[in-house]
């Protein structure tokens, strides 16, 4: 008998793939073929056949000794080839980073949920309190059904079509792309990855509904793209190429998200230098606010009022003291 496997039976869905790297050498072959031309070949027991194969791949796969060395490439931590790696159009490294307060706002949640689940809780809607991860928008959250609807309609009616697109952006990105991949001896970059940049942009614009691509669909995955490009370098180039590419990156970025993320960093100094000093670690943590105002500046952003009375500020249990111009974090 011949049966289908997970890529036909995904065609026109999504296929999720976990344990990618550990992947024996046949389907490795198999998936070439699948995620190139959307299609399989097959030649058993007389059939000789093409399966459909139109779906969408999301993978996980573990690094090498189960931790991910930031000193190394991308190709450096994972057992894949290139040839599958250039077969993405997106790769991102996801890094287990220590952070007291995201851990106990992590824990809570799988607590709560597995209490909110239980079988033997009848009382779900009233006596149980639920633990939200806090919104780091101002948008209100999208109910369940009508996100599955917007994204059915958006995928059967609408079709954006290129249209001007501005060729003289996307031939320069690559051109430096090949450079930096060159120098760097990172993931190579290849014409597969202006094909991606196109399905990306066509994406954005059918996310919004649009029935064309425009110059922001190309921009926003631009940025998406080099994201995606620079994670994946080693921790010591990957600062210069933010430099570097510093145009494209700061399109449409959500500063509080970028504020956020230089406040931890400097929030985890001053813990690892009180943890020399005391030999301890310290319930307060306290930063200075000129220090926070000039990293701020370094990426074009002068006015922090509206980011310390953010959700996202107070959520991270910062607290703002404007007589003493210190910024003061509860662990």
């Amino acid at each position: 008998t011949l049966e289908a496997g997970a890529l036909v039976l995904a065609d026109k869905g999504v296929c999720l793939i976990d344990e990618f790297d550990k992947m024996n050498d046949q389907d490795r072959t198999s998936i070439h073929e699948a995620m190139e031309q959307q299609s399989i070949s097959i030649s058993k027991a007389g059939i000789v056949t093409s399966l459909q194969a139109r779906c969408s791949i999301i993978a996980a796969a573990n690094p090498i000794g189960g931790r991910y060395d930031p000193s190394l490439t991308f190709s450096e931590n994972v057992d894949l080839t290139e040839p599958i790696l250039s077969r993405f159009d997106i790769l991102c490294v996801v890094r287990d980073i220590a952070d007291p307060v995201e851990d106990e706002m992590l824990a809570r949640f799988v607590v709560n949920s597995h209490i909110h689940h239980h079988p033997t809780n009848t009382n779900r809607d009233d006596d149980t309190e639920t633990f939200k991860i806090p919104n780091t928008t101002s948008a209100e959250p999208l109910p369940q059904d009508v996100f599955r609807k917007y994204i059915i309609y958006a995928k059967e009616k609408i079709h954006p079509k290129l249209h001007q697109m501005d060729q003289d952006k996307v031939s320069k990105l690559y051109a430096e792309l090949r450079k930096e991949s060159m120098r760097t001896g990172s993931i190579p970059i290849t014409v597969r990855h202006i094909e991606s940049l196109i399905r990306t942009a066509e994406a954005h614009a059918k996310m919004h509904l649009s029935d064309y691509v425009l110059d922001e669909d190309v921009n926003m995955a631009i940025r998406v793209m080099l994201e995606s490009f620079i994670d994946t370098q080693k921790y010591a180039v990957m600062k210069t190429m933010r430099k570097a590419f510093a145009r494209y990156l700061a399109y449409k970025r959500d500063n509080n998200e970028l504020l956020l993320f230089i406040l931890k960093q400097l929030a985890s100094d001053q813990m690892a230098y009180n943890r020399n000093r005391y030999g301890e670690e310290q319930e307060i943590l306290e930063v200075s606010e000129d220090e926070f105002v000039e990293k701020a500046r370094q990426i074009n952003v002068h006015s922090l009022a509206s980011f310390y009375e953010s959700d996202l500020f107070k959520s991270n249990k910062f607290l703002y003291d404007k007589k003493r111009k210190i910024i003061a974090q509860t662990l």
